[in-house]
């Protein structure tokens, strides 16, 4: 009996971690995300193109939630818009800002942000080529999924402001190559100097097994401990990448010298489609990353202060077309599994600095800077998460013998 009462509760553990951590956070619901997600991605808006009448609809939207909930005009002239050109027409970008419960911690921003434009109606970013002209893309993972996030986080953590202030960021013109987030970071409503980290929402809609993508940790001295741990009651599988730049609008925050993160849950057949549709959105998880950015958020708005560092490679996953191999990046090199299950360099180009410093094809990884390579996911995420401009050392096995070799990697 014991042993089967014990079972029981090691398998209900992990679901009593996941709970709510207060009230603000039993806010945060697959009903709630997702009431805001179908407005985003109704045919109604065509796909939210930048300047469009459509878009100011989105727009609109959200400054209401922002101020039914407390928060202040963040933008230009004591509104709540920040306005910039693009294809000729005005544009806006949306800010508000809750503020923190502390008198002095107020003065410092964690910025949340996620871009609520799209392609429109396929005239230009469709990957669906002619047959897509004309058709509406809505859009749900790309970006009504990271939107409705913000909305999501907007009221539950407006119930107990964290002792920093919270600078909330609806942008505009990300498809057109992050142009309302550059305006932003050009001619900020909050000076740049007073915001402490950025966590920034794009396409977090299309989690499968649990994934979810986080770039950007080598910018911030904090991040990667706090992302294992605000990660360990949800156990998602994380992909993790320390590079601060990418095609998204955390790129633009790390250009400015803000620590900047990225959570994303990958590219799939849909995206720039007309088939990105709401019913094709992961509810479960999108409401469950929105509660781990919650706690992240207020983790950020309580604690130590992360210190910036650059990381100027491209943060995006292994699978994407865009992505780079973190072993590919520092050593030419692409790895495998080897005949006996270890990993080993399957690839060697002539040029990369692992063939300059001695390594050949066929090599075995067994440590990489002193830790043990237990398997190819885990020589990933350790080159991943591998800081350019520092030294390397590898102890590989080649044959029956065994060497170590060090040398300085390049920078990004």
């Amino acid at each position: 009996m014991k042993v089967r009462l014990l079972a029981l509760l090691l398998l209900l553990a992990p679901l009593c971690a996941q709970e709510p951590s207060d009230d603000g956070e039993k806010l945060i619901s697959s009903e709630g995300v997702m009431e805001h997600l179908r407005y985003f991605a109704s045919d109604e808006l065509k796909g939210r193109v930048t300047g469009s009448a459509e878009i100011a609809l989105a727009g609109e939207r959200i400054i209401a939630v922002m101020k039914q909930h407390g928060l202040k005009p963040a933008g230009d002239n004591k509104s709540y818009e920040q306005k910039f050109s693009a294809l000729n027409r005005v544009c806006r970008n949306i800010c508000g800002v809750l503020p923190g419960s502390d008198s002095v911690l107020r003065k410092e921003h964690v910025v949340v942000g996620a871009h609520y434009d799209h392609v429109g109606m396929g005239a230009f970013g469709s990957r669906s080529g002619e047959a897509g002209k004309g058709q509406v893309h809505n859009g749900a993972d790309d970006n009504a999924s990271g939107s409705s996030a913000l909305l999501e986080l907007i009221e539950a953590l407006a119930l107990k402001p964290p002792k920093r202030s919270v600078l909330f960021l609806a942008f505009s013109g990300e498809e057109l190559g992050l142009v309302g987030s550059k305006a932003w970071c050009k001619a900020p409503t909050i000076p740049a100097a007073q915001l402490v980290a950025m966590l920034n929402l794009d396409m977090i809609g299309r989690s499968r097994d649990q994934y979810l993508f986080i770039g950007g940790l080598n910018t911030g001295s904090t991040f990667e401990s706090l992302i294992r741990d605000v990660n360990k009651p949800f156990g998602f599988a994380l992909e993790l990448h320390g590079g601060g730049r990418g095609p998204s609008d955390f790129d633009s925050f790390y250009a400015i010298g803000v620590p900047a993160l990225f959570f994303f849950t990958a590219e799939h057949a849909d995206y720039h489609t007309p088939a990105d549709d709401a019913d094709k959105v992961n509810a479960t998880d999108l409401a469950r990353i929105t509660r781990l950015g919650y706690r992240l958020v207020r983790r950020l708005g309580e604690g130590a202060k992360p210190k910036f560092a650059e990381d100027a490679r491209q943060s995006m996953p292994r699978t994407s077309e865009r992505g780079v191999e973190g072993p590919f990046f520092y050593l030419g090199a692409k790895v495998a599994v080897g005949q006996d299950g270890g990993v080993v360099l399957a690839e060697l180009s002539d040029t990369g600095d692992g063939a300059k410093n001695g390594l050949l094809k066929g090599d075995k990884l067994l440590q990489v800077d002193g830790k043990a390579v237990t398997g190819l996911e885990q020589v990933h995420e350790l080159f991943s998460l591998k800081r350019p401009a520092t030294p390397l050392q590898m102890k590989v096995q080649r044959g029956r013998k065994t060497f170590t070799i060090r040398f300085e990697v390049r920078k990004a």
